[in-house]
């Protein structure tokens, strides 16, 4: 959401690229969410979100995600459509597991988001059946590891090599790109 606010206050002074990220590339049966690292994270991430608008359910179900991967790869495909059916997409993914408590590693769960995006889900699931979307996924993951040393997300690189990690509040965000700009 920040990004998305600052690329609009920006305009073309900013250009965003995104890139998929999976914390976990392969899927993990231990992950759990109840009294771990993951339920801290949650609660400062509400606090921390709440002043732009953006609502945090902590997760409630069994099934904590155990990969992104399915939710990443339909982004990839959803791209393919367009930029802005892919920004639909990617802000109902984001509402879908952090608001609305929906497993983004369920691919049935995750066609029900891409259905609400309105993209075109005939070729939404011929994109996907071609594979070429993991293989995709799997490339800005190996090249954000081996040549950037990206570690978490969200993170942002400036074209004057620094990075934001983390979640920043709007006016650093602000102060940083700036001053990257200004150079």
């Amino acid at each position: 959401m920040r990004l998305r606010r600052l690329q609009e206050e920006l305009g073309d002074r900013l250009s965003i690229e995104w890139k998929a990220f999976p914390l976990r590339p392969v899927p993990d049966p231990s992950v759990t969410f109840k009294g771990t690292y993951r339920e801290a994270a949650w609660k400062r991430c509400r606090t921390q979100a709440e002043p732009d608008g953006i609502v945090y359910i902590l997760w409630s179900r069994d099934d904590y995600p155990n990969w992104s991967l399915p939710a990443l790869e339909a982004a990839k495909c959803v791209a393919l459509q367009g930029a802005e059916v892919f920004e639909r997409l990617h802000l109902k993914l984001y509402e879908a597991f952090f608001s609305r408590g929906m497993n983004i590693a369920n691919r049935d769960e995750v066609m029900t988001v891409v259905k609400e995006s309105g993209a075109d889900v005939e070729r939404f699931v011929a994109d996907l059946g071609s594979g070429k979307a993991r293989a995709w996924v799997l490339q800005d993951y190996e090249e954000a590891v081996t040549r950037a040393g990206v570690r978490a997300i969200p993170t942002v690189q400036l074209d004057d090599g620094r990075r934001i990690v983390g979640l920043v509040d709007f006016a650093e965000y602000l102060r940083l790109i700036d001053g990257a700009a200004r150079g």
